[in-house]
């Protein structure tokens, strides 16, 4: 079974997100239109990400058993990789949402109220800080082990960092199709919103290797970007939507300007840092 899982990592590894993932999801969205007995509780939502987090160090370790295993977190907790890129990780979506509320205000319509960034559905009672903990302790760190720590690394050994990156949004779409039968901000975006969604997944897929590529591969700062993200972008009843179309614009210009300066290849000046 070990050898199996050696020569077929990528097959092995989104195999097994998408079943711990969506067997859980598929629960929770059966409880959610009363086709089974049980009363699924919604917040069951935030425990989604440790698919792929689970699914990365059991690979891991069929593959290269305890070594590859504490590699992989190490590298969750890699937070030496420079203070410029610490600031990208932490700060860059907190000036996207000061550019975004100054517009707002320039046009009339009020600076936005930071508390609203703190409800969060199924646990309406978390503060700002709350909910950006709760962010990245989930979907930050649940997903990004997954898609950048796991996944990436694999393909851009075959691929462009681009490239990689763009497949791996791909599979990173795929993974949320069970939560658009219950998750209601998801259903609301309708068909022409969920592609735009979907591209936004290809932006910010990109953004998060040009960051984990030049971190010497760290997942912990990856994940930092991740949550503080989606707590200004996934607030409850899509409460914030302006602002978060505004950042989600802001992210997809630093992915251009990061494309254009660190070119396609590598996304990093340093080509060894994609190997990490």
């Amino acid at each position: 079974m070990k050898e199996w899982i050696r020569q077929r990592a990528i097959v092995a590894y989104v195999g097994l997100a998408y079943g711990i993932t969506w067997s859980l999801a598929i629960i929770i969205a059966l409880s959610y239109h009363g086709i089974i007995a049980l009363d699924v509780p919604l917040s069951l939502h935030y425990i989604l990400p440790y698919g792929p987090l689970l699914s990365a160090l059991v690979v891991s370790w069929a593959m290269g058993g305890s070594s590859s295993l504490r590699e992989i977190i190490g590298r969750m907790t890699r937070w030496r990789v420079g203070p410029a890129w610490i600031a990208v990780a932490v700060l860059s979506v907190w000036i996207m949402f000061l550019l975004s509320s100054l517009i707002l205000l320039l046009t009339g319509q009020g600076w936005p109220d930071l508390g609203v960034f703190g409800q969060v559905m199924y646990l309406p009672y978390l503060t700002f800080v709350g909910s950006w903990f709760l962010w990245i302790f989930t979907y930050g760190i649940g997903e990004e082990t997954g898609w950048r720590g796991f996944l990436l690394p694999r393909f851009q050994k075959k691929y462009n960092a681009l490239t990689s990156s763009i497949i791996v949004s791909i599979i990173w779409a795929g993974w949320h199709v069970p939560m658009f039968l219950y998750n209601e901000n998801l259903i609301a975006m309708g068909v022409s919103g969920t592609v735009f969604w979907v591209v936004g997944l290809m932006f910010g897929s990109v953004l998060l290797t040009w960051l984990y590529n030049n971190t010497t591969g760290s997942i912990l700062m990856t994940a930092l970007w991740h949550g503080t993200f989606n707590t200004f972008t996934a607030a409850a009843g899509q409460a914030a939507a302006i602002t978060s179309a505004m950042i989600s614009m802001f992210v997809m210009i630093l992915v251009v300007l990061a494309v254009i300066i660190y070119r396609p290849k590598n996304l990093s000046r340093d080509e060894k840092q994609k190997e990490s």
